[in-house]
């Protein structure tokens, strides 16, 4: 019963447009939809950043309660879902995304890095931190330090490495919202722009896909500890933002779903939107963790319906949605034959 990523429908880093129809100019003008959201998502994730860093010293100088803590982190990763997976558009902001969320971490290298610095003599400082692995500068490691059994805020070297960990968080994302403030398709032929849309949605889209794959496993064998934020079991509530955001970048001003409209593609577009709330809503909300669903049957299965919905998704972008924009869709060389 598991689903495998089918290539046809992934859309090529280096796909061909062949329709050259005219946009409006607010795509590739200095307003360009795509970059005013996403430089929009690079500041609400700087602000939830600095939050953080503020509120984690906040625990460990004034005794504020750690879910003070745990609450910043969580709108943190809130703010991070719209960004995570992004890989078209600001080369800077690509660079710095890396350092954000080390995942999957299918080794817990994340935990045996932060026990090493928790046991290192050195002072760590977010300077310090930068010259060390990604794997504890950014959200993963705020989340060990927060959730794991192991971590303890009453303890100064805990804390020490804790505020140094939201303060590298800090600076990425500041770095990460400045390298947003150019708009990277300025200037684009309107059929590359559009290409560009597409293929920034969908590679988001491989991503999520990935976030489910990795812990549904094969059937029978489920691995849920391959779940993002399984620590904290935040997965699925993780999981509908990133669906969240997608859905909101289909609709966006100058989006994918404007695009269809106005090539007269209306019941394309109807159908896509229609999918995008059915995958939204196919996300169990009823409070049992994603770690813990997949060890019965019934769950298990509901997460497979999440992602066939998500699937079809796929197929319909790099398929019909493609085609109708003009987009030749290609091989994907990192997809199974």
């Amino acid at each position: 019963m598991r689903f495998r990523l089918n290539p046809i429908a992934v859309i090529s880093l280096s796909a061909t447009v062949l329709l050259g129809g005219c946009l409006s100019q607010t795509e590739t003008g200095p307003n360009h939809g795509l970059w005013q959201l996403q430089k929009q998502r690079s500041e609400q994730f700087l602000s939830a950043a600095t939050d953080l860093a503020k509120t984690t010293q906040s625990v460990c100088t004034q005794g504020t309660p750690i879910d003070d803590a745990r609450q910043a982190w969580k709108t943190v990763m809130a703010n991070w879902m719209p960004l995570q997976g992004v890989e078209k558009g600001s080369e800077d902001a690509l660079a710095q995304s890396w350092r954000i969320q080390f995942y999957p971490d299918k080794k817990n290298t994340t935990g045996r890095k932060i026990n090493a610095l928790l046991a290192s003599d050195t002072q760590w400082t977010a300077e310090a931190l930068a010259e060390q692995s990604v794997a504890v500068q950014g959200v993963g490691a705020m989340e060990w330090l927060l959730y794991d059994q192991q971590a303890d805020l009453s303890q100064p070297k805990h804390c020490e490495v804790a505020m140094a960990v939201s303060a590298r968080l800090q600076q990425t994302a500041s770095a990460l919202n400045a390298a947003w403030q150019k708009n990277p398709w300025h200037g684009m032929p309107p059929s590359m722009a559009v290409s560009e849309k597409l293929g920034a949605l969908t590679h988001q889209l491989d991503y999520v896909l990935k976030k489910l794959s990795g812990p549904l496993g094969k059937p029978g064998f489920p691995n849920p500890y391959q779940g993002e934020a399984w620590r904290s079991r935040h997965s699925l509530t993780l999981l509908r933002q990133s669906i969240k955001a997608m859905q909101t970048q289909y609709h966006a001003e100058g989006g994918i779903e404007q695009s269809l409209r106005e090539r007269g593609y209306d019941e394309v577009a109807d159908r896509v939107s229609e999918h995008w709330q059915l995958a939204y809503n196919s996300v169990p909300q009823d409070g049992e963790p994603l770690f813990d669903r997949l060890n019965s049957v019934a769950g298990y299965r509901d997460m497979l319906t999440v992602y066939n919905n998500l699937e079809y998704l796929k197929l319909v972008l790099g398929g019909q949605v493609a085609q109708d924009l003009g987009i030749i869709v290609g091989f994907n060389a990192s997809d199974g034959d």
